[in-house]
């Protein structure tokens, strides 16, 4: 892989998840680009599947902020789902890109935190956006 490349793919680098008062909690998701960091957060329910949805939604703030703005998302929904014998956390992502819309799937295996698998769903359904976009760089 070139360096080119590396440094236009965004890594999934931690998410955090506090508790707020009223039955709230905090998701804080930090992506890497090469060097930088992009950091976004968001807040839900502490009731499934509010965490998980706010983890993709703080990821795609990330992301929009990674690509400087060049197109916008936004979950549209998010789900556990069960295909292929594989148990797997879905999101669909509303895109808006050069005047247009598109609607994206994305999804990932659960593996051993329901967190980073919504985390890397949204990074999977945006991850061509943000490649097309940054070539516009």
């Amino acid at each position: 892989m070139s360096t080119d490349s590396t440094r236009k793919r965004l890594r999934f680098d931690r998410a955090a998840v506090t508790e707020e008062a009223g039955g709230q909690c905090r998701v804080r998701v930090t992506l890497s680009l090469g060097e930088q960091l992009f950091e976004a957060g968001a807040t839900s329910s502490v009731e499934n599947p509010g965490p998980l949805k706010a983890a993709a939604e703080a990821t795609l703030k990330a992301v929009q902020e990674a690509a400087a703005d060049r197109f916008t998302c936004s979950l549209a929904d998010l789900d556990h789902v069960n295909a292929l014998g594989k148990n797997l956390i879905a999101v669909l992502v509303d895109v808006k890109f050069e005047g247009r819309d598109a609607q994206v799937f994305g999804s990932c295996q659960i593996g051993d935190s329901d967190i980073d698998s919504a985390v890397k769903s949204a990074l999977n359904a945006t991850n061509r956006f943000f490649e097309l976009a940054m070539r516009e760089e």
